[in-house]
């Protein structure tokens, strides 16, 4: 009768629970900040026998190591092991990302999250680096507030205090990210046998969708996210091939037909349609009226009148060595109903024509008021179809007879090194 109820000895549990939660995780933290303070003097007092090994070595030899490897480090406690270690001119020592057997040294204060004993001399690398972090710092806020890359990155204004650098090579991608290559720190040129010219390389070089281009004076457009794991970039050219062009790199077979109903080769601006096919007497002779001829005409780009100019006039306007062959086997051709579809967004539709998926998502540089012009790649549901986009800015399929195709924009695949 003098003993607990049942309910008294859960209320008891209930309360030794409840400070249970409350307690143990205060002694763990405090245990677990005990043992990071340990690890702590642990890697500091490694790091003064390295100090006094340094010491040890210039009285011995008279002269200053040249890694730490070299030298008789006595040093008896736990077991660790540095990922960087580095010896300072000053005979100073810095180590980082360092565990402690077995367990990583962390500190929540540094700005990588490792704990650092001493201090790191700064090398050329490290300059370079920190200049590109605050030269990007400035051109992302730039992009930001103004939707476009700067002009001239040399106009703005960083906070940078360090040695001085300057970089031959400077370049702001789309994303407002910096690209430095081929610099120098205070007059020193900062060299890298693990890359493939030889100089040290801050950030890379990455291409979007849609940016604009300048090559040798002709302007284009990319017409796919080309990253830093990428050596080149494919375009389109900005503006098709012009009526002199085409009679110059091809053997002159444009759209000649006159008749009103079909409309002249060159009433869009002064732009005219290659025939994509490979006989010139291909689709109606005489206007409107009269047979189709078919005899020698073909669906196929490889064996078109259009691969020939467009081939023809790379190899006169471009380095063969600035040329890069694609996914799709070339390096100069045309666009393809592929990259209109995947790339660039558009949805096919019934009826033979692609509309984007909304009137406000297509890009002003796809397409021109002033022209029509071709894809690659046969339509997908017929083999007597070729795409191309008409003057709204949509695309549809015309027989490949047809007298009135689309004008001649050529898409190139350059290295990025020709850029």
């Amino acid at each position: 009768k003098k003993g607990f109820t049942l309910m008294e000895l859960i209320a008891v549990l209930v309360i030794l629970a409840i400070l249970a939660l409350i307690v143990t995780p205060i002694v763990l933290n405090i245990v677990s900040k005990a043992k990071a303070s340990a690890n702590k003097r642990s890697v500091d007092a490694y790091g003064r026998s390295i100090v006094l090994a340094v010491s040890t070595y210039l009285l011995d030899k008279g002269d200053f190591p040249t890694s730490i490897d070299d030298l008789i480090i006595e040093y008896t406690g736990s077991e660790i092991i540095c990922e960087e270690r580095q010896l300072n001119k000053d005979s100073s020592v810095y180590l980082s990302k360092c565990t402690v057997d077995g367990e990583v040294v962390k500190d929540s204060k540094s700005d990588d999250g490792y704990y650092h004993y001493g201090k790191r001399d700064l090398t050329g690398k490290d300059y370079i680096n920190q200049y590109g972090k605050a030269l990007e710092k400035v051109t992302k806020k730039y992009v930001y507030v103004h939707t476009h890359k700067p002009a001239n990155i040399d106009d703005l204004k960083i906070d940078y205090d360090g040695q001085t650098v300057n970089c031959e090579e400077k370049k702001v991608n789309s994303d407002g990210s910096v690209y430095l290559s081929k610099c120098t720190v205070d007059g020193e040129q900062i060299l890298d046998e693990s890359t493939d010219d030889g100089y040290y390389h801050y950030g890379a070089i990455v291409y979007r969708l849609g940016e604009q281009i300048t090559y040798n004076g002709m302007n284009f457009y990319v017409i796919a996210d080309s990253d830093e794991n990428s050596d080149s970039v494919t375009m389109l050219k900005a503006e098709p091939l012009t009526v002199s062009e085409v009679n110059t790199y091809g053997a002159g077979h444009v759209n000649r037909y006159t008749n009103s109903s079909v409309g002249t080769a060159y009433n869009n601006n002064g732009y005219g349609g290659m025939a994509y096919y490979s006989s010139e007497t291909c689709g109606y002779p005489n206007g409107s009226s009269g047979s189709r001829v078919t005899t020698g005409c073909t669906t196929d780009y490889a064996q078109s009148e259009v691969k020939y100019v467009v081939d023809t006039w790379a190899a006169d306007k471009f380095q063969s060595s600035d040329l890069s062959v694609d996914e799709t086997g070339y390096s100069a051709r045309l666009i393809t109903f592929e990259e209109l579809t995947i790339n660039l967004g558009y949805e096919k539709t019934n009826g033979g024509t692609l509309y984007p998926s909304s009137s406000g998502d297509t890009p002003d540089w796809l397409y021109n008021v002033k022209y029509n012009y071709s894809t690659m790649t046969p339509y997908n549901d017929s083999t007597e179809a070729v795409g191309r986009f008409n003057t709204s800015g949509y695309f549809d399929c015309r027989s490949v007879y047809d007298t009135e195709v689309g004008v001649v924009r050529p898409v190139v695949t350059l290295l990025k090194s020709a850029l």
